[in-house]
């Protein structure tokens, strides 16, 4: 059966500041990988964030948006891969993936910004929206503790290609434990460097965010692919 492949983690150097390639360029080097798209997730205002704090938040958001809309707009003319929105937001080091909304949700929602993690979870699950907690068992210079809501995620990245293998393995146990779908990425930040990926396989084409958004939280449909070297 064939499989269609998607980068669930992914920054671009237009909104994010660690980010190292454009969403354009992103495009062109999953294409060659065989990827059937790719989600631009690049880091919130609250995390590593490129986009100028002194902007208004109507014009912080469209500049946030670009390297999702570039990458959109350089997959346009080709039928077989996709390009959807997603958004990494940050708290004190926990960080969670954030699917379903849309650049115009985010203009009309600022305060999302001083929400609690229970508080966000309502409002992104009330949008129709999907919350994954990124790379949970992470430890990096920048991370001051590991910290865990399992009542306030859809799901978990238990396969996060930027992790120590240890780190993967405790994140597939702690979904395992608390009944919750796993997905897989990347963490991509430069295509130049693109020796180990993840991805999440499912079994039938993406035709909107919506989709993945559904099939996610049914749990059923896809499988998180472990990381893979290149």
């Amino acid at each position: 059966m064939k499989e269609y492949i998607y980068e669930t983690h992914l920054h671009t150097s237009e909104a994010s500041a660690c980010g190292v390639t454009t969403g354009a360029e992103a495009v062109s080097a999953y294409k060659k990988l065989g990827y059937a798209g790719i989600f631009v997730t690049d880091h919130f205002f609250n995390g590593n964030c490129a986009v100028d704090d002194s902007l208004s938040w109507k014009e912080k958001v469209e500049a946030y948006c670009l390297g999702y809309e570039h990458a959109k707009a350089a997959a346009d003319a080709d039928l077989d891969f996709s390009v959807f929105f997603g958004i990494e937001f940050n708290f004190s080091g926990d960080e969670y993936l954030i699917y379903g909304i849309t650049k115009e949700w985010l203009i009309a929602h600022p305060e999302i910004m001083n929400l609690s993690h229970h508080e966000l979870f309502e409002l992104i699950d009330s949008a129709g929206g999907l919350m994954v907690q990124a790379h949970p068992f992470r430890h990096r210079s920048y991370i001051k503790s590991i910290n865990l809501h399992p009542n306030d995620v859809h799901a978990v990245e238990v396969y996060n290609a930027a992790n120590a293998a240890e780190e993967n393995v405790q994140a597939l146990e702690y979904a395992a434990q608390h009944n919750l779908p796993g997905t897989s990425g990347s963490d991509m930040h430069n295509v130049d460097n693109m020796h180990c990926l993840g991805g999440t396989a499912f079994e039938k084409r993406l035709e909107s965010v919506q989709d993945y958004v559904a099939l996610v939280k049914s749990g059923k449909g896809f499988s998180p692919l472990p990381p893979k070297f290149y």
